[in-house]
């Protein structure tokens, strides 16, 4: 595949990032104003949004007991993010190192979080951050991969 078609998937998949992670549209249009109304009501009454420790939301999935919950609110962070990995590399040549994707990683991911946050779409949660890397990091690996396999130049 050529450049271009890698740069037009990046371009879907950060659209289908946008409405499914930070939006969280599912064809839903009242779910979204639902999820506003809910958040800036809490944030009214004193909760911040933010989670700023790292690991404490990590380390509360691990110790819940509903471990079903726990293990599907870690996948669904973990799982969504590979792709941004892979494609980064992909879609853009001058990104083939592990320290340029990863800083492209966290700025998008970090990004998605500040958006959840003033949009009062979610909350911001360090450990989203973290997990998301981790996600970015197994892309990337996937990335290495596949050029090695398909023989792609650096």
């Amino acid at each position: 595949m050529n450049n271009k078609i890698w740069k037009i998937l990046f371009s879907i998949y950060i659209l289908l990032v946008l409405n499914f992670i930070v939006i969280k549209f599912n064809g839903d249009l009242q779910d979204v104003i639902n999820t506003i109304q809910s958040n800036m009501e809490r944030r009214n009454q004193g909760e911040s949004g933010a989670n700023l420790v790292p690991f404490r939301t990590i380390e509360a999935y691990i110790s819940d007991l509903s471990f079903g919950i726990s293990f599907r609110n870690i996948l669904g962070n973990i799982i969504p993010f590979i792709p941004m990995g892979f494609l980064i590399p992909m879609a853009f040549p001058f990104q083939r190192n592990i320290i340029k994707t990863m800083i492209s990683c966290f700025l998008l991911i970090l990004s998605v979080e500040i958006l959840q946050l003033i949009l009062f779409l979610g909350s911001f949660d360090i450990d989203d951050i973290i997990l998301n890397l981790l996600s970015c990091f197994i892309g990337f690996i996937l990335f290495n991969a596949y050029k090695n396999i398909f023989r792609v130049v650096s």
